[in-house]
């Protein structure tokens, strides 16, 4: 709604600048005598209006729904005056178009001011305290992990391997995180033992000769040769894409670094996700120079910024068709060549053939982050919220703004089940990964885990 409303109020504020289409208008009504049906209609359209802006109980923490009762009550007055007071409208008209410019200049600003207000703007009820990891009646929260951006599940299906996201600009610098996994029986967090082994996984140019790390996406496959790898996209201290091999120590999993690539500087990347013999796929999420404000009108335009790419034969390729506004995560379905590919700030998820180089089917999820697929679904998280909204969460460890977690049928994306969370103890969703009765989220700003138990 909220971009329904942009698009109207910037419609409009052009549009009422035109003045001999105002003039027809005016005409029209002026010259009749009678305009009942059209002021029923109209107040019909205003009470409708109330009544869905009202159906929330908590209504007035939503710009749209606040917008919604306003314009609600204002057409619903402007009915009863068209029944009631048709001549006093029609005189108002006459004065109006004799001083047109000085009315509709100033109302014009008002509704463009209103249009990126509203499309920058959400939530603005208020935010949960939650500085204390606890968990509540909704949320349970495992403490003391580190933005844990995006999760898979071990082999044995025993612990939850996890990044810990360090950041990305635009939005703050990119800094230094690391690995974590969760022992899904005591709930228990385990910092994994990681080692230099060869370079056999990437490219042969690409080194490292130290253990820091700044992870954001992750994929962990089984390849042909029953090895299993872990594919990470990497931030800092460069950029790369790090390849590791995991392997079970008995108590938890140990990491063998098992080489790198280097990403060229065109590219900006967020996910991975990696193919049986060792290539992989990735999103390129917009130019790695991108500020604040180009960021911000690329997610209320939609512009194209991003794409996805394959590397294969130590090197990159583009593929046609991907393009999309803000690439995010990325889950790939080896058995049919399909991939699932989450664009950020185009506010769906998209599901893309690999053979024929297309989109095949999208569905509208808010500002969604990692799919993670589970036999026959598709899990997505969703940020009910807009950029403005986001506030004073840079500053505090976790933030309790609205969010979503969607279920989706993996062949149509039909949504096959919904949860929607508002002032619980967790927040900022990035990844949603079920296991037996519970649904495990990681978040791109968070000091917990969170997991929600489902029928």
């Amino acid at each position: 709604m909220n971009y329904f409303y942009f698009f109207l109020f910037l419609f409009f504020s052009f549009v009422i600048l035109f003045k001999p289409f105002a003039k027809t208008l005016f005409d029209w009504v002026i010259n009749s005598k009678k305009l009942y049906k059209l002021g029923f209609i109209t107040s019909l359209i205003g009470a409708f209006c109330i009544y869905i802006s009202l159906m929330d109980s908590f209504w007035y923490e939503r710009v749209w729904m606040v917008v919604t009762l306003i314009l609600g009550i204002l057409i619903f007055i402007r009915g009863v005056f068209i029944i009631f007071f048709l001549d006093t409208i029609k005189k108002l008209f006459i004065v109006i178009l004799k001083n047109y410019y000085k009315f509709t200049i100033p109302i014009s600003l008002t509704m463009f001011f209103l249009a990126f207000f509203i499309v920058s703007t959400d939530y603005i009820g208020p935010q949960k305290d939650i500085s204390s990891c606890r968990s509540d009646s909704v949320i349970n929260v495992i403490c003391d992990f580190y933005n844990p951006e995006d999760i898979v599940i071990t082999p044995d299906k025993e612990f939850l391997l996890m990044s810990e996201f360090g950041g990305i600009g635009p939005y703050e610098e990119q800094k230094s995180g690391y690995f974590a996994l969760l022992e899904l029986s005591s709930g228990k967090k385990i910092i994994p033992n990681i080692v230099l082994g060869d370079n056999s996984w990437g490219n042969p140019s690409c080194s490292r000769n130290n253990l820091k790390f700044g992870p954001h996406g992750i994929d962990l496959i089984q390849r042909s040769d029953g090895m299993f790898q872990l594919g990470v996209i990497n931030h800092f201290p460069e950029e790369t894409v790090e390849m590791f091999q995991i392997v079970k120590n008995g108590k938890s999993w140990d990491f063998i670094w098992k080489g790198c690539v280097d990403v060229p500087y065109r590219y900006y990347f967020n996910d991975v996700s990696l193919q049986k013999n060792g290539n992989f796929f990735a999103t390129h999420m917009y130019k790695r120079d991108i500020n604040l404000n180009v960021w911000l009108i690329n997610t209320i335009l939609k512009r194209k910024s991003g794409l996805l790419v394959n590397w294969q034969n130590n090197k990159f390729i583009d593929i046609r068709g991907s393009e999309g506004s803000g690439p995010n995560g990325i889950a790939l379905h080896n058995e049919t060549n399909m991939i699932y590919i989450n664009y950020n700030q185009g506010d769906k998820i998209s599901k893309f053939d690999l053979i024929s180089n297309e989109i095949v089917a999208s569905k509208f999820i808010e500002s969604p982050d990692n799919p993670y697929i589970d036999s026959e679904n598709i899990w997505v998280t969703s940020l009910d919220f807009q950029p403005n909204d986001f506030g004073e969460c840079e500053f505090k460890k976790s933030c309790s703004l609205p969010f979503s977690i969607y279920k989706l049928d993996l062949i149509s994306l039909d949504i096959i089940d919904k949860y929607s969370f508002s002032k619980t103890v967790f927040g900022l969703p990035t990844v949603a990964v079920p296991f037996k009765e519970n649904i495990y989220l990681g978040s791109f700003h968070s000091d917990r885990i969170g997991y929600f138990k489902i029928d």
